[in-house]
């Protein structure tokens, strides 16, 4: 078996940092269920496709012709559900972490790809668990400044479409120094005291 150790921290993370009470690695779309909402996701998928393609020249779902295939193919690295109160928060993150620094191919494919992340767990979230309102982080402990400056007025963008599309779904970026303030720091304080062989990186 794989062992990817960002996911084993987003993991820890979401357990100990966030409080979440259930968290799943690997989290994917059972052929067996059932999807809410097809229209409304299918508009969020073409009115998105055609913004980013008018406005930065991105393709980012050309190769998917069909809602059911494209969530068929997602998958979230880590989703963790904290129950507080009555109420519950869900968060779902896509971890990735190179070694020369976060790296899909091209700088334009890069963030294309982070762009598609996003917006396809969003549709998997509203689809799949009737939710419109959850964090939604792409994390790299790397990301050169470039891709930064490329994504950073995108994320605006995903932002300002899923609330024009009555969403309230708030996605982030943690990188780079932020990654290390926000992710790391916190577990290595938590960690101490535990114990649990099941969790990795600690």
């Amino acid at each position: 078996m794989k062992v990817e150790m960002g996911e084993s921290l987003i993991y820890s993370w979401l357990r100990h940092v966030k409080e979440c009470q259930v968290v799943q690695t690997n989290w994917k779309i059972s052929s067996q269920w059932w999807m809410r909402h097809e229209k409304e996701i299918g508009d969020l998928m073409h009115a998105s496709d055609k913004f980013f393609y008018n406005k930065y020249g991105y393709r980012i779902f050309k190769k998917n012709s069909s809602l059911p295939q494209l969530l068929k193919q997602a998958e979230i690295d880590v989703l963790g559900i904290s129950i507080q109160d009555g109420g519950y928060l869900i968060y779902a993150v896509d971890v990735a972490f190179h070694e020369g620094g976060l790296n899909y191919g091209s700088r334009e494919k890069t963030v294309t790809n982070i762009i598609k992340k996003c917006l396809r767990t969003a549709m998997c979230l509203y689809g799949y668990f009737n939710v419109q309102k959850a964090e939604i982080v792409f994390a790299s402990p790397k990301i050169h400044i470039c891709i930064i400056n490329d994504f950073t007025p995108c994320l605006a963008d995903i932002n300002d479409l899923l609330k024009k599309h009555g969403f309230s779904f708030d996605v982030g970026l943690l990188a780079n120094d932020e990654f290390e303030d926000a992710v790391l720091k916190p577990i290595l304080i938590a960690s101490k005291g535990i114990s649990d062989s099941s969790e990795l990186f600690l």
